[in-house]
């Protein structure tokens, strides 16, 4: 679904059943997977239509931002929002880093700092689009 990745690590979101749903209409079951040299790791996290249109919309900014040749501005998102289960918190730095924050079950966090190819927003953006119209054309 998403993945953040350089050479030697990467936090993807992949979703349990590739046609969508959950338990209930308009929400959807995945994992975070966590993969670096020193930590693996998967957990579970849910997420709505609406938390993937603001993924959409963070990544359309980023992408914007690339374009414009704008440097990392330290911003940072949270995508699920942050509360209802697992999430990730999305920090545009150099290295841009994504942070897995767990306060629900174990309250643990992991950051994973990457060096992310150019146009990876750009990317990132189509790969999400894609997903999201798969989506809607399940229903």
């Amino acid at each position: 679904m998403i993945r953040f990745a350089d050479r030697g690590r990467s936090v993807s979101v992949v979703l349990e059943n590739a046609a969508g749903g959950g338990r209930y209409d308009g929400w959807h079951e995945a994992e975070i997977v966590i993969e670096t040299g020193f930590v693996g790791a998967r957990l579970p996290v849910h997420f709505t239509d609406a938390d993937l249109a603001d993924l959409t919309t963070f990544l359309a900014a980023r992408a914007v931002a690339e374009e414009d040749g704008a440097p990392p501005d330290g911003s940072v998102t949270d995508w699920p929002a942050a509360g209802r289960s697992a999430y990730l918190r999305l920090r545009v730095a150099d290295p841009f880093a994504v942070e897995i924050r767990d306060p629900v079950q174990s309250g643990v966090t992991v950051s994973v700092p990457l060096q992310l190819r150019d146009d990876w927003a750009t990317r990132a953006a189509s790969r999400l689009d894609r997903l999201r119209t798969a989506l809607a054309d399940s229903r």
